[in-house]
């Protein structure tokens, strides 16, 4: 049966299902993924591939609670400054360096100094992050900063392998090595992104897939023809006005699920030329026009 799913949650639970027998998933994306590297990533679609790629820290339940993945445990301490955390023991990153303490305080490093960073911003809160034990982190804030923990469940707190961020750089993104549940293959771009099991995932029993391709095709129509023709198992993101049609369908499953998101508009206020307008030059333009928005609606 052929399955259209919505969300990253549910695109990555298809990846622990399967138990009777193995499976090749081909999955339609509405874009393709930027730079595979957690440091540098940017996009929505990076996210749905990083599921079956990198494991995180920390990830979040269904229900929005914080649940352990390559950290066990964690306390903070009484002040709100120090997060400490016990690694999984066990793990092996796709090239076989162990995951340790100083692989997870390298990749936090990285995320703060490499010049090309995205993450420095969600890390701006930690002074400094140490190995207090082979299988134990502290992270020392600045100030206390609830959110930490919420970072540290997106790419911020994707360990990758310091082997590898040491042999290629800002190049990572070439051939990505984290400790996710399936190891990188390939990548043509615009094209496809090939992963396969990794027989050594911490987690193996849990994984029935042979092998993940992510095929980027932005055109809604054309995604959902290969969906309907067998040539995709999955798809993410329905548009609206095809959702009759599947739920008709009766070779194809659909399911919706509730997620978190946002949307936002940003102002251009100091940032060259573009700014020299009255929207990026008087505030109250921009109050008035934050005032004008229906929040409720």
């Amino acid at each position: 049966m052929r399955l259209t799913k919505l969300t990253t949650a549910l695109l990555a639970g298809a990846l622990f299902a399967f138990p009777a027998l193995a499976v090749d998933l081909r999955i339609g994306l509405q874009d393709d993924a930027d730079v595979l590297d957690p440091a540098q990533s940017r996009t929505f679609v990076g996210r749905i591939v990083y599921t079956a790629l990198c494991d995180k820290l920390v990830d979040v339940s269904p229900d929005l609670k914080i649940v352990p993945q390559l950290a066990t445990e964690w306390k903070w301490s009484a002040d709100g400054k120090e997060l400490t955390m016990k690694i999984r023991e066990g793990v092996k990153f796709h090239d076989d360096t162990p995951l340790d303490a100083a692989a997870v305080v390298a990749t936090i490093e990285r995320n703060m100094t490499l010049p090309e960073s995205r993450r420095k911003s969600e890390l701006t809160s930690v002074a400094k992050v140490e190995a207090t034990g082979p299988l134990e982190v502290k992270f020392t804030l600045k100030s206390p900063d609830v959110t930490l923990l919420a970072q540290l469940s997106d790419r911020a707190g994707m360990i990758v392998s310091p082997t590898a961020a040491k042999a290629l750089g800002a190049n990572f993104g070439s051939k990505p090595v984290c400790a996710g549940p399936f190891k990188f293959v390939e990548r043509v771009q615009q094209d496809r992104i090939v992963l396969e099991k990794f027989k050594d995932y911490w987690a193996k029993d849990k994984i029935f897939v042979d092998k993940v391709t992510y095929l980027p095709i932005p055109d809604t129509t054309v995604r959902l023809a290969n969906l309907q023709s067998g040539d995709l198992d999955f798809i993410e993101r329905l548009a609206p006005t095809d959702v009759a049609a599947v739920k008709g369908n009766s070779g194809l499953k659909y399911d919706a699920t509730v997620n978190i998101g946002y949307m936002a508009l940003y102002a251009n206020v100091a940032n060259g030329p573009r700014a020299d307008n009255p929207f990026g030059k008087d505030k109250r333009l921009r109050q008035a026009f934050s005032l004008a928005i229906d929040r409720d609606a």
